[in-house]
């Protein structure tokens, strides 16, 4: 019985694995040569990656961040202009319905000492 050798179910002799990669030279040291199939990464390359991918998300969140506070600080001065809107219409809308009141009109008359026997020409109708 030989140790040396790993151990098999059968008396057959091991092959050596086989070595597919082309064959090498005794000059040439370092990472074989990439072939048409092969691919290869730097392992640094993924990390150089992984950390542009997060910069790049922190970047978009906090530019999403100022975007938001602006968006609302814009809303803020669009509520507030709405609301000064509303005062004005309304004001001017009672301004309108006292100039148009007929006992308004007639009191208005009275103290400005008006002749009310003056002609009224309605220029609105047509004849």
């Amino acid at each position: 019985m030989d140790i040396s050798s790993p151990w098999t179910s059968s008396d057959a002799p091991v092959m050596p694995p086989t070595d597919t990669r082309a064959p090498s030279d005794a000059t040439h040291f370092g990472p074989r040569p990439m072939q048409n199939h092969d691919v290869e990464l730097s392992s640094l390359g993924g990390y150089a990656l992984l950390i542009g991918m997060m910069a790049g998300c922190m970047l978009l969140s906090a530019w999403s961040r100022i975007d938001l506070r602006e968006t609302a600080v814009n809303l803020g001065r669009a509520e507030h202009a709405y609301t000064a809107a509303l005062a004005e219409t309304s004001r001017l809308q009672l301004e309108l319905s006292t100039l148009e009141d007929p006992a308004w009109l007639s009191v208005t008359a009275a103290s400005l000492q008006l002749n009310a026997a003056a002609t009224i020409i309605d220029l609105t109708n047509k004849p």
